[in-house]
């Protein structure tokens, strides 16, 4: 059967430690609710931005860190890692789904690490704009909104580098978020406590990482348009 959900014999119990079958329940609509409500606040804060970076005078350009590509490859092979978790113990392969849990904590520890790197480059460029404005003198004309052409472009440059901070700090922090369980059912799983018929955490981090991989989607597509 395909479902998650099957029917075991009666001494099915004794074989999990005397636990109870679990049925998905409330459980999972929690988590359900959870991960649509953030995707609504990614969703209307990049709507917002998008709206902001339309009102720019003229176009401003940023070249992105590459190590961001390196990070987006990380964490959609965590994707496959933790559905391989939850395929490999639905068919009661505990092992795999060790191994397999074990691996999705480790590339979503990673990615925190390579986002740091990013924002080291893109702090690096933060300060170079700094330094342009600081270096502009503001008594030639030529206004835009109150204020010169090259000081409307270093303010853009600033504006862009302050939204490529939050939405990669915002997912940064969800990420870690998701981590903390993640380590939490590596440890259960560990401990033998999940198997065919029961593995609610194994299905909750599922969920919410897959989650995570879809709102940093948005955020690299968002990325790339704007600078």
């Amino acid at each position: 059967m395909s479902g998650e959900y099957q029917p075991e014999p009666p001494d099915a119990s004794k074989r999990y430690g005397g636990k109870p079958l679990h049925v998905p329940g409330a459980g999972t609509l929690g988590i359900s609710l959870l991960v649509v409500s953030l995707s609504v606040l990614f969703v209307s804060s990049l709507i917002g931005y998008i709206c902001y970076w339309f009102s720019f005078p003229r176009p401003v350009t940023i070249r992105l860190p590459w190590g961001l590509w390196l990070s987006t490859a990380v964490l959609l092979i965590s994707s496959f890692t933790i559905h391989w978790a939850w395929s490999a113990i639905r068919h009661d392969q505990q092992g795999m789904c060790r191994k397999a849990l074990l691996a999705t904590l480790i590339l979503g520890l990673t990615f925190l690490g390579l986002q740091i790197w990013n924002w080291t480059e893109i702090y690096g460029v933060l300060q170079s704009a700094d330094r342009a404005l600081s270096a502009l003198n503001p008594q030639y004309p030529s206004p835009i909104g109150g204020m010169r052409t090259a000081h409307a472009l270093v303010y853009e440059k600033k504006a862009l580098l302050a939204a490529f901070f939050f939405f990669t700090v915002l997912h940064a922090l969800h990420v870690l978020g998701g981590v903390i369980p993640l380590s939490v059912v590596n440890v259960k799983a560990r401990q033998g406590i999940y198997s065919r018929n029961y593995h609610p955490g194994v299905r909750y981090c599922l969920i919410y990482w897959h989650f995570l991989d879809a709102a940093w989607i948005l955020i690299l597509i968002t990325l790339l348009i704007t600078f």
